[in-house]
């Protein structure tokens, strides 16, 4: 009797507080005067814990974005993977993955070995030596002879290519190893444990050269104006139905179940939508975003104005007069993370705007973003990773490559590629960077902004939402102020996390929003430290407002948007400089290794070097290691890519692979 009135209790409360939570969502949204959207600061950035929870009703991460919901905790890179043998045993290894105190003391770690989960412990059991030392083991099945001999050789391969340097988290690093041998043959016969880290073959310049040039950033007018898939509304040319044009993605967002694609006409509605939502100002998460007036004189009038001229009726949007051109191709299967929503990482497909008479090209770049959906398991990252590897041998630009790319991009681009998600669509965001947009006057100078957009998952429509990893400007202020210490709390309590890029920015932080409804960047994006913009409290180190790890200070800054295109990598606004048809996009420094545009500062001086080597933004640091950060990431991807491409799974060397990964913290 009392177990049936306390079932009977917990089913009335559970109802109570159903009616109570949708009670709160439909009469507590806040005042409508401001803004009709004024509700999404409610709807998708609630004042308070309560429904962080909360998910979709197909039960998916569907409200992830909208709700911040926690994701499962990431187990970071490790700090050294060493091998053992075991006397008398020929078909098993030990493998013992090193982690600092700091960045990670479980009892466990858990990763993916061939396709089911294996456990590495640190609790002085089993074949673990010392509970508590960050020596984590586990043993494995192998042939050991044959471990040794391919040891040897990548041994002997990373002496020939002059022990390249490595990539720790982001950053270049000069290999301090030359004259040391990383995986002692003696030691290693004598039972003694060796490290493995070291032993690569990616160093191959030829190859790699190959993999950075077809397979990561595709900025070739071969391939990002390739007839058959694009469109140039310039000079009314291509296939506007191509996979890549403009049309065609928005088409693919804009319809809900594959085999009903959306008509023109939805198409329209879908995208002037999104285009008049930038004329309205915004709340989002209690952060004011400006109206964006200039949309209509240089983006949605004109566009109409053209369609109607070609027999449209009034307020229909011709996708043959959509102002925008393709610039680059792009591979993130680098994104992807451990335990997370997007374990393969992501596509993107880049896009500038064209000014209305096809004169030039507009300062304001379009970014579709694609979370790739594929099981997180070894030999399924390794076939999405190899199908990009493989264009390597293709020549760029020819009907072969195309075709090939093409049924890469096909399987996140089109509806139907994630059933889970709204519209069934592998859309993370729609990113754009731009001050095309930017009204100006003596008091406020236009200014670089950074907007996201996501699909909602009831109206079905592309609206603004917070963006990812940047809390509001007015935590940037760079004066001693309760925003600014706020901030520098955040960063100083996770600077262990933040270190290793294991960390989410909340929409929350300290009971106050923190998250931004829009990134700016509010002074020159290049120069001599400290004038470029970057993210930092103050200098002085005897206040709260003082951010205490030079390390932690240039990760946190360089993933904020607006640091990261600006003053913290030396890039002049934008990593894919907009471009006119016929003319192939630059890069930014960050990025190709070479200082890009606008007088960027490669502080080593030498542009062949492959290497962009960038004074830290704050002036900190007290040696040339955190003095100065080195970067050239299309190769660091690349490498990263011909690892994943190259090393068979349920081995140890899939195994060291998968638990040095460093994931990238920053949506850029």
């Amino acid at each position: 009797m009392r177990t049936s009135k306390k079932i009977l209790y917990l089913n009335l409360a559970a109802i109570f507080i159903f009616f109570f939570v949708s009670w709160t969502r439909n009469s507590n949204s806040p005042n409508s005067a401001i803004s009709h959207e004024t509700v999404y600061d409610y709807f998708f950035s609630p004042p308070t814990d309560d429904l962080n929870s909360f998910q979709g009703d197909d039960n998916t991460d569907e409200f992830d974005w909208a709700y911040n919901t926690t994701k499962p905790k990431k187990v970071p890179p490790a700090d050294d993977v060493m091998v053992q043998r075991i006397p008398g045993d020929n078909n098993h290894l030990l493998v013992m993955a090193v982690y600092s105190y700091a960045a990670y003391h479980e009892n466990f770690v858990t990763i993916n070995y061939g396709g089911e989960d294996i456990s590495l412990r640190d609790d002085g059991s089993g074949d673990d030596k010392v509970a508590g030392d960050g020596v984590y083991t586990t043993k494995i099945f192998t042939d050991v002879k044959e471990f040794r001999k391919l040891a040897i050789e990548m041994l002997k391969e990373t002496i020939k290519n002059k022990w390249q340097p490595l990539f720790v988290d982001r950053e270049f690093k000069a290999s301090t190893l030359c004259d040391v041998n990383p995986f002692s043959e003696t030691k290693f016969d004598n039972n003694e444990p060796v490290s493995i880290v070291n032993l690569t073959t990616a160093g191959e310049t030829v190859q790699i050269g190959k993999v950075r040039q077809n397979s990561i950033f595709l900025t070739d007018v071969s391939v990002v104006e390739d007839p058959a898939r694009t469109w140039n509304f310039c000079t009314q040319t291509g296939n506007i139905n191509g996979a890549w044009t403009f049309k065609t993605l928005m088409k693919n967002l804009a319809t809900q179940i594959p085999s009903q694609p959306a008509s023109d006409q939805a198409v329209s509605d879908f995208v002037k939508s999104w285009l008049n939502s930038w004329a309205r100002q915004k709340i989002i998460n209690s952060d004011t975003v400006p109206a964006r007036k200039l949309v209509n004189e240089k983006i949605l009038n004109p566009w109409l104005d053209k369609s109607k001229a070609a027999g449209n009726v009034d307020g229909f949007l011709d996708m043959r007069f959509a102002p925008f051109k393709l610039t680059a191709i792009v591979n993130r299967f680098d994104l992807r993370e451990r335990a997370s929503g997007i374990p393969a990482g992501e596509g993107r497909m880049i896009f500038c705007l064209i000014n209305s008479d096809c004169s030039k090209a507009e300062d304001f770049t379009l970014i579709f973003e694609y979370g790739i959906n594929k099981p997180d398991v070894c030999d399924s990252l390794r076939n999405w990773a190899t199908q990009w590897y493989n264009l390597k041998d293709l020549t760029l630009g020819s009907p072969e490559y195309l075709t090939a790319l093409q049924k890469i991009t096909d399987q996140f681009t089109l509806c139907g590629t994630n059933p889970n998600k709204t519209n069934q669509s592998c859309i993370d965001a729609v990113r754009t960077n731009e001050v095309a947009l930017a009204s100006s006057d003596a008091t406020h100078p236009p200014r670089w902004e950074f907007r996201e957009f996501g699909l909602n998952p009831h109206s079905h429509a592309l609206v603004q939402k917070t963006v990812s990893q940047a809390p509001a400007d007015k935590y940037n202020v760079q004066i001693d102020n309760t925003d600014v210490e706020r901030m520098v709390k955040f960063i100083n309590e996770n600077d262990s996390l933040i270190d290793v890029e294991n960390y989410n920015v909340p929409d929350v932080y300290d009971s106050f929003p923190f998250l931004a409804g829009k990134s700016t960047i509010l002074d020159t994006p290049i120069g001599l430290p400290t004038k470029p913009y970057h993210w930092d409290g103050v200098e002085n180190n005897k206040t709260a407002a003082f951010i205490k790890s030079t390390t932690t200070r240039h990760v946190f800054s360089r993933n904020v948007c607006s640091g990261c295109h600006a003053g913290e990598v030396q890039t002049f606004f934008t990593h894919v400089d907009p471009v006119f048809f016929g003319t192939q996009a630059t890069l930014s420094g960050f990025l190709t290794g070479k200082a890009g545009r606008g007088g960027a500062i490669d502080s080593d001086g030498d542009s062949t070097n492959d290497v962009f080597k960038v004074k830290d933004a704050a002036n900190r640091g007290t040696t040339t290691q955190d003095r100065f950060h080195t970067f050239s990431d299309i190769k660091r991807r690349a490498m990263d890519l011909k690892q994943v491409a190259t090393t068979a799974c349920a081995t140890v060397f899939s195994l060291r692979n998968n638990l040095m990964f460093h994931p990238v913290g920053a949506v850029h």
